[in-house]
């Protein structure tokens, strides 16, 4: 196993791990480590597969938990922004798409942030529009990044839910924005077999991470999960910045 093979292997554990204890994280630290590493768009498509395993084996487990009300305005804004996120997946450079994603990212965690600070007010409670709006921004990301979690997650920590009910609801909408941008990706530019070779290689990884994360999950205090959820954010925006200015600059981190 060569270092860039061992750095992706750690990187899909570690991920998988920290996805299965709060919901959120593969796309953010294995999704920036894989665009890193391969430098491709195939990257995209490999963090989609894996999330999307990730989603189907702890989802029935918290099917109960998820916020029913929520779930569907979220999926359909996710059916409104997939066909956007894939024409900017189509259209840009890969720099481009981590600058892109690193904007993204540390904007939903200015305002995770935010909205920690807030005192708990039914007034400051988001509609039903804005759950469309994150829905929509999720299903942009999930299909040009593989990222659909930031959005959502930022989203219910303004309403002050329950990590459980993050967890599942994150989880539950996987399934569906992960199965949705991996078909439209397949009818646009197909998906080659080195993509579905590697997703193979790394899927003892993943499940490995997601077996240990389950264990954890009871371990994280709600307080603790807000600020993990938030310090990814941060990491990850940070990440993909550095890596999209060494690529526009012609520079080699």
């Amino acid at each position: 196993m060569n270092a860039e093979s061992l750095i992706l292997h750690l990187a899909v554990f570690a991920a998988a791990l920290l996805q299965a204890a709060t919901g959120i994280g593969f796309g953010l630290i294995a999704g920036p480590m894989i665009l890193i590493v391969l430098n491709d768009r195939s990257a995209v498509q490999v963090s989609i597969l894996l999330s999307l395993l990730i989603a189907v084996v702890l989802t029935p487990s918290l099917i109960r938990s998820l916020d029913r009300a929520l779930l569907p305005r979220l999926v359909l804004g996710t059916l409104i922004g997939l066909p956007i996120g894939m024409a900017l997946f189509m259209a840009v450079t890969v720099d481009w798409l981590k600058a892109l994603a690193g904007l993204s990212v540390l904007f939903m965690a200015f305002f995770a942030i935010v909205s920690g600070q807030l005192e708990e007010k039914a007034s400051f409670r988001p509609g039903r529009l804005l759950d469309l709006g994150a829905g929509a921004i999720s299903g942009v990301m999930s299909a040009a990044l593989a990222m659909p979690g930031p959005a959502v997650a930022a989203r219910m920590m303004t309403q002050r839910q329950s990590k459980v009910a993050v967890r599942a609801t994150l989880l539950a909408l996987f399934v569906f924005s992960y199965t949705a941008a991996i078909a439209v990706q397949a009818a646009v530019v197909g998906v080659a077999a080195p993509t579905l070779g590697l997703c193979a290689r790394l899927a003892p990884a993943t499940i490995l991470g997601v077996l240990i994360g389950k264990v954890s999950a009871g371990l994280i205090s709600e307080r603790l999960f807000r600020w993990t959820i938030t310090l990814i954010l941060l990491a990850t925006a940070a990440s993909l910045l550095l890596s999209a200015a060494a690529g526009l600059l012609g520079l080699s981190l």
